[in-house]
């Protein structure tokens, strides 16, 4: 498995396999799943992640966001 994310096109991808895609299918609005050739699953894109994911899925970076923030601005003043 291999996990890259495309900061341009704010894009995670999650590949399971190096089998070539035959078949790709938007699942769920931003989310698309990509099939080999007998169906089976090659990998998952999740389309604008940071906007639309990041936070529902982990929580701790909008708390992390702030904290950062909060320091640099601390040394700042």
């Amino acid at each position: 498995m291999k996990i890259t994310y495309d900061k341009e096109a704010d894009a995670l991808y999650i590949k399971l396999t190096d089998h070539p895609v035959a078949e790709s299918e938007e699942v769920e609005p931003h989310v698309v799943v990509d099939y080999d050739a007998d169906n089976q699953v090659v990998g998952i894109e999740m389309l604008y992640f940071v906007q639309k994911h990041s936070s529902e899925l982990f929580p701790a970076f909008k708390a992390m966001e702030a904290a950062v923030w909060e320091k640099e601005y601390k040394q700042a003043g």
